[in-house]
């Protein structure tokens, strides 16, 4: 299993992530990063919506279910 496969697998097991790890994995789909105050939005071309993230040692909840949808329609 590769690292990303982990990462992803960590996320969809809901387990405590960072924004590093969260960062990584939307990269990894496709996904570019652009910084407004403290939000970090991702985007990517032909993808239904954005993801915005704020920064911080742990995600919370709603921003890990974000990122789950992702997952899931990515897979």
């Amino acid at each position: 299993m590769t690292k990303h496969e982990k990462l992803i697998e960590k996320i969809l097991n809901g387990k405590n992530v960072s924004y590093e790890e969260v960062e990584a994995v939307l990269r990894k789909f496709g996904f570019e990063l652009e910084i407004k105050g403290s939000h970090h939005v991702f985007r990517k071309n032909g993808y239904h919506r954005n993801v915005s993230i704020k920064r911080r040692k742990l995600l919370l909840p709603y921003q890990i279910r974000d990122v789950k949808e992702v997952i899931r329609d990515h897979e």
